[in-house]
């Protein structure tokens, strides 16, 4: 059984709760967290109290830093490892996956980025991995290709990857 997002809680909110959940259940201090991260504590104290919209490429970091995939950031429940074996990024995932839904769909690039509220440069961007696309921005795309965020970082391999149901 998959854990679930939580619907009535933002995304933002989700990965602070649970950033935080997962970093003291490491006995980690933010500071000691925060460089393995690579980061300021100020940003880690940001990122906890869900007051920083956050990029794919610091979900990765972050992520990475607990030792958990990315999607279980956003999932309540046990945690997914993170597999140091699989060598797609973040960013990497969101693009492959967000092209393959938009081609699965017969959506035009335009069409997407005018139903998510972005500029086609964006999504282009986005699918050719030149972009570090803000959370808020995927919440709008999920929303457009009608998945939940998570099948957006979902990797190719997992059940809930595109294409692999």
């Amino acid at each position: 059984m998959r854990a679930m997002v939580k619907k009535s809680e933002p995304v933002l909110s989700q990965i602070a709760r649970r950033v935080q959940e997962l970093r003291s259940g490491r006995g980690l201090s933010q500071d000691q967290f925060a460089r393995l991260v690579g980061c300021h504590r100020s940003q880690v104290s940001q990122v906890e109290r869900g007051v920083k919209n956050l990029s794919v490429d610091t979900i990765d970091r972050f992520a990475k830093a607990l030792g958990v995939d990315a999607v279980s950031l956003l999932q309540t429940g046990p945690v997914v490892a993170r597999d140091p074996r699989k060598a797609l990024s973040l960013r990497e995932r969101v693009s492959r996956n967000v092209l393959a839904l938009r081609s699965a769909r017969g959506v035009a690039q335009d069409a997407l980025s005018e139903s998510a509220g972005l500029s086609r440069n964006y999504v282009s961007s986005l699918e050719v991995q030149k972009k570090n696309v803000a959370l808020s921005h995927l919440e709008m795309l999920a929303l457009a290709l009608g998945v939940p965020l998570s099948e957006l970082l979902a990797s190719p391999e997992s059940d809930a990857a595109v294409g692999h149901h």
